[in-house]
């Protein structure tokens, strides 16, 4: 497209860990999984046992696991893992092409607030070892760390070529596709929200009746109008300040432009999910990371029992 010719190479492994263990007449099963941009000996005796060790304390704690109450109450999300829902349910609107077609509601949004003041939420190809890492996208232009909302302000949208001049803007190497077979657009790599001024601490005690939202699975997600359900498998129950007992089984429910206005709390703990996730779009899937901080959201709407 450009007369440029670029030479990449591209590794990519992950390891799966699945358990099943059974206590008299109940069954329970979990997983946990490390994946990244490494070859095999990246695996080490180390490495093994810690996914081991995660796949079994996932697993076990679920045989003393309940379903929350239902209804609306603050959600504090783990750091690491429930970066999902930032990919998701915010992530996918910032991508320049929707906006260019007007379907994603963040289209017209640059420069405005969006976010509190201790929000920064940036896609970055430049991390070593994510799977969403690169060294050039899959037009040929040079990656970056694209900071998408700067301090509560939405800052940027991923722009392939073609957004790009749309926009009177420099591609961020964001230009990707599945396989030669397949047109690049813009796409995701390592999404995440950068650390905030409070602690994972500050956080929980907070909160006087709420829930943590730990290990995602699935979801479903209206990139137009941002409406999400999330389930997600592990979790805790917090009650006056305090972590007391294991929850599973949780739908949450909710808006990603609501929930990012709902931020009221953000930690200075944040980390990439460990775990290797595939991004689809448009019927083309890539390899993406995301990850965030303890983030504390004021009300989400939380699926469990009615009591």
């Amino acid at each position: 497209m450009h007369g440029n010719v670029h030479t990449d190479v591209r590794p990519m492994t992950r390891l799966w860990c699945m358990l099943t263990a059974k206590k008299g007449d109940v069954t329970q099963s979990n997983s946990a999984n490390l994946a990244g941009r490494h070859g095999f000996d990246w695996y080490t005796d180390e490495r093994l046992e810690f996914l081991a060790k995660e796949a079994v304390s996932r697993t076990m704690v679920l045989f003393d696991a309940k379903r929350p109450p239902a209804g609306e109450m603050p959600v504090v999300l783990a750091a690491g893992a429930s970066g999902i829902l930032l990919h998701e349910a915010i992530g996918h609107g910032m991508e320049a092409d929707f906006n260019r077609k007007n379907t994603s509601i963040y289209a017209s949004m640059i420069g405005k607030k969006v976010a509190p003041d201790f929000v920064t939420i940036v896609d970055d190809a430049t991390q070593a070892g994510e799977r969403g890492a690169l060294n050039v996208d899959d037009e040929g232009n040079p990656v970056e760390k694209t900071v998408l909302v700067d301090h509560g302000v939405m800052a940027s949208y991923l722009h392939d070529s073609i957004s790009a001049k749309h926009y009177k803007v420099k591609a961020t190497g964001s230009g990707r596709r599945e396989s030669f077979r397949h047109s690049p657009m813009p796409r995701m790599r390592s999404t995440y929200m950068e650390n905030g001024p409070h602690t994972r601490e500050e956080i929980i005690a907070s909160v006087k009746k709420g829930i943590i939202a730990e290990t995602f699975t699935n979801g479903q997600v209206q990139i137009g109008a941002g409406d999400f359900t999330f389930y997600i498998k592990n979790g805790w129950l917090i009650e006056d300040g305090k972590i007391t007992a294991p929850i599973k089984d949780i739908n949450i429910i909710g808006n990603g432009p609501e929930a990012l206005r709902n931020v009221t709390m953000v930690a200075n703990d944040c980390k990439l999910d460990f775990g290797g996730w595939t991004c689809g779009k448009d019927g083309q899937s890539v390899p993406v990371s995301q990850g965030l901080p303890t983030t504390l959201v004021s009300k989400m709407t939380v699926g469990g029992e009615n009591v």
